[in-house]
């Protein structure tokens, strides 16, 4: 029997986090072996509020919205508004990948026959940015596909569920999407107006500031220079972020080493000596553990207040608050420099990863060791920032695309 996902009695933050694990799923490289998750999810929200790992383009904050609004203009009803909703959406799939430029298209791959629609993606960062005004879409009953709410009561307030100022489609939408990705400089500067309303006081609202434009080459919020030298309150959350990011790091990858050794002892040789990789990429972690002076003396307890404002299940995990504590009270008091050969810290980081796993676990199910990879989860935390970064460059980019200097700009 084929197996599958239902949308049933879940909150729109749940369907959207079970799209964000899905999508970690196919990447071998961001699993959550540790279970680290809600609060490296709680980092990534209150840096970048509104954002998540399945996003692409900001364009896309636009498009959905008129997606609704030219099926409502055709005075469309119930299960009919649903699916012209739905075509809108698979024609823009269609004019896009007609187009030069199909970096960050949703259905790339598939095509028009995708499954996942932008407006399912988007649905949460539309509420949270104030481009949807409407009341919550949960429909009776909880059930929610592709995004779309019960068709009728979505018809019913659709005249009202955007922003009274949103910018117009452009001509021939959806058949045709001038611009394809690439926002006009009307629609830049209101979609920046909105974030900034919407999410002031963020890392997001300060890299939106014109002079503070990132760029292409930056792998992690903190390698910008704006980033470091922001604001209060930011920049105290940007450091805690750093810090975090960097320590946690140490123990993605003794769990990998620890993989690996086990890997090598049941003979298996895909990948070649992983256990040598593996104990050079921890010294050059405790290299640059060495580097950060902040982390000596780091006072964490404005942190976890910070994380369990934004998400207060944290305060309830207390397995997933207690190994992190612990990891991360070795690292500041340089215990963890030699990780790779401590007893202790290897015992708690593969304690950790069973209680977690439990029948899944590398480390007890020799079926799964033998699909290893090479790496699972061994990628530093970096909050969303490949998805955030190409989001900011495309608002700045609209901004400054009527500017005289813009040509020269970019090149």
């Amino acid at each position: 029997m084929a197996s599958g996902l239902s949308w049933l009695d879940s909150s729109r933050e749940d369907q959207q986090r079970l799209r964000e694990l899905l999508k970690l799923f196919s990447d071998t490289e961001s699993r959550d072996e540790l279970g680290i998750g809600q609060v490296r999810d709680a980092f990534s929200d209150l840096l970048f509020p509104g954002t998540s790992v399945i996003q692409t383009r900001a364009r896309y904050l636009l498009i959905v919205p008129w997606c609704f609004q030219e099926a409502q203009r055709r005075g469309l009803r119930g299960d009919r508004f649903a699916a012209q909703v739905d075509r809108n959406e698979r024609k823009v799939i269609d004019a896009l990948l007609r187009g030069d430029d199909t970096e960050g298209v949703i259905g790339r791959r598939a095509g028009v026959g995708v499954r996942t629609l932008p407006s399912s993606i988007y649905a949460a960062a539309l509420l949270r940015y104030g481009i949807r005004t409407g009341a919550d879409d949960s429909a009776p009953g909880g059930r929610l596909a592709s995004g779309l709410v019960e068709a009728d009561e979505l018809t019913e307030r659709s005249g009202g569920m955007w922003h009274r100022t949103l910018p117009s489609a452009p001509a021939s939408f959806p058949a045709e999407v001038e611009g394809g990705l690439r926002l006009s400089p009307e629609e830049a500067r209101w979609l920046r107006e909105r974030l900034l309303a919407a999410a002031p006081s963020t890392l997001l609202a300060y890299l939106l500031q014109p002079e503070n434009c990132p760029g292409w080459d930056s792998t992690a919020p903190w390698d910008e220079p704006a980033a470091l030298v922001a604001p209060e309150p930011i920049g105290s959350l940007v450091r805690d972020a750093v810090r975090f990011s960097l320590a946690i790091h140490g123990a993605a990858l003794l769990y990998n080493l620890l993989v690996a050794e086990r890997y090598q002892v049941a003979g298996l040789t895909e990948h070649e000596e992983p256990v040598d990789w593996y104990r050079n990429e921890l010294k050059g972690w405790d290299d640059r553990v060495s580097a950060e002076r902040g982390l000596k003396g780091w006072d964490r307890s404005g942190m976890w207040d910070r994380l369990i404002e934004q998400n207060p299940r944290i305060a309830g995990n207390v397995a997933g608050r207690r190994f992190i504590d612990r990891w991360l009270e070795a690292v500041t008091s340089g215990a963890a420099g030699g990780a790779a050969d401590d007893q202790s810290l290897r015992n708690l980081v593969a304690e950790r990863e069973r209680s977690v796993k439990k029948g899944q676990s590398r480390l007890v199910n020799e079926k799964l060791l033998r699909t290893w990879s090479g790496a699972s989860g061994s990628r530093q935390l970096v909050f969303r920032w490949p998805q955030v970064r190409r989001i900011l460059i495309d608002v700045h980019d609209g901004c400054a695309a009527d500017l005289p200097e813009a040509a020269g700009a970019r090149a």
